[in-house]
């Protein structure tokens, strides 16, 4: 009998550890798992196949934002952006910029870089709706490097917002996450009260964001 209990017990003991284990495991591969799975998943895709075609025959750049910015206005831009605590720093610096016309010109610069132009890429942030249909599908949109931006913050520069128009419409899309969004990204200057945006993209798809919050810049 006591060697039937011993018996019990360390099953118990055996089944505990297994549980365990498999929990650490599941909580290590989920991520991973969710991540695949996600990768998979398309939001929208283009009807449009000669823009799908003229999409997959050009090797896709991976852009970050800093990338739609023109050399020159990135080291402007550079030069007053501090990670100092001291508050008397960062004032002086501040009104050191708004007196900068080369600072107050990037703010606002519609400059495009040419190397990005009529590229197939690659790109990542939030979407702001301009037009929405009466079924509530989103029909164009600005995709900005934050959210909030035009709405609960100042709009960015035109150089870092970029115009989207589709031939049809979506739903149901999360604005409060980030999306990476591929196509062809092309110069367009297109204004709206939200904003102004120097880049559009000729849109193949969208998908979840992969990265981390962090990766994106935050406002």
């Amino acid at each position: 009998m006591l060697n039937n209990r011993l018996k019990f017990v360390a099953f118990l003991g055996l089944f505990f550890v297994a549980g365990i284990l498999l929990t650490m495991f599941f909580q290590k591969v989920s991520p991973a798992i969710s991540a695949f799975w996600n990768a998979e998943k398309v939001w929208y895709a283009t009807p449009d196949q000669a823009l799908l075609k003229a999409f997959n025959t050009q090797q896709i750049s991976l852009l970050g934002w800093e990338a739609l910015i023109p050399v020159a206005e990135k080291e402007v831009l550079a030069h007053y952006q501090t990670t100092e605590n001291d508050f008397s720093k960062q004032l002086a610096l501040s009104l050191q910029a708004s007196s900068d016309p080369a600072y107050n010109s990037a703010l606002y610069s519609t400059n495009t870089v040419n190397e990005t132009l009529e590229q197939a890429v690659s790109i990542s942030g939030f979407i702001l709706p301009i037009d929405v249909s009466a079924d509530r599908s989103i029909k164009s949109f600005f995709l900005v490097p934050y959210f909030g931006a035009c709405i609960h913050y100042p709009p960015p520069p035109p150089n870092q917002m970029i115009f989207v128009q589709l031939i049809d419409g979506f739903k149901n899309i999360e604005l409060h996450k980030a999306f990476t969004l591929s196509g062809i990204l092309s110069q367009g200057l297109f204004e709206d009260p939200l904003g102004t945006s120097a880049y559009r993209l000729n849109l193949v798809n969208i998908k979840p964001y992969q990265g981390q919050p962090d990766d994106l810049r935050q406002h």
